[in-house]
């Protein structure tokens, strides 16, 4: 028999095998979780005279629907092995190998960036807090040459600023 004739049937399917099935039995645990904390938060908003009809209603279905799509990953993904890879994901070696490389590292730093931009928002004005962060992080990430980056990170603010503004007629921060 020839090697594709004996893949397993999770590979002709179109899975990947246990490549990906620590990661989806990772996500599916996190579904369940993120479901959870949104039913309680839809559950804990008051109701004025039917549940049906209150704040609360449409957070409930949609927690319970992470909750349902969390389980249906979790579980279809530990048949392929997730649950192991998991564990082998998430053991201290494997975790420390993945916070120390250069590529956590930068988007460690582009996250900082983000939060504070977001952190400045409204303490700032926008568009000189966009240029801002606009130039910090295309620079850092080498994202194109001096002479692109510099009248994208400008125009893109200005641009957005009036489009809001003057077209749309909403406010900026």
């Amino acid at each position: 028999m020839s090697e594709q004739t004996q893949k397993p049937t999770s590979e002709a399917a179109g899975f990947r095998g246990s490549r990906l099935a620590g990661a989806d039995f990772i996500t599916g645990v996190l579904l369940i979780l993120f479901g959870a904390a949104f039913l309680a938060g839809a559950l804990n908003m008051r109701v004025y005279q039917r549940f049906l009809i209150s704040p609360g209603f449409f957070p409930a279905i949609l927690g319970v629907l992470f909750i349902f799509f969390g389980i249906f990953l979790a579980c279809t993904s530990s048949r392929r092995g997730g649950c192991a890879d998991a564990l082998r994901i998430l053991s201290p070696a494997s975790l420390k190998k993945s916070f120390t490389s250069p590529v956590f590292k930068k988007g460690g730093v582009v996250f900082l960036l983000i939060l504070g931009y977001v952190a400045l928002l409204g303490v700032i004005s926008f568009v000189y807090l966009s240029m801002a962060y606009l130039l910090l992080t295309f620079f850092f990430l080498k994202a194109a040459r001096w002479y692109w980056i510099i009248p994208i990170a400008i125009a893109a603010p200005v641009i957005v600023q009036y489009v809001f503004t003057q077209i749309f007629r909403i406010p900026m921060p």
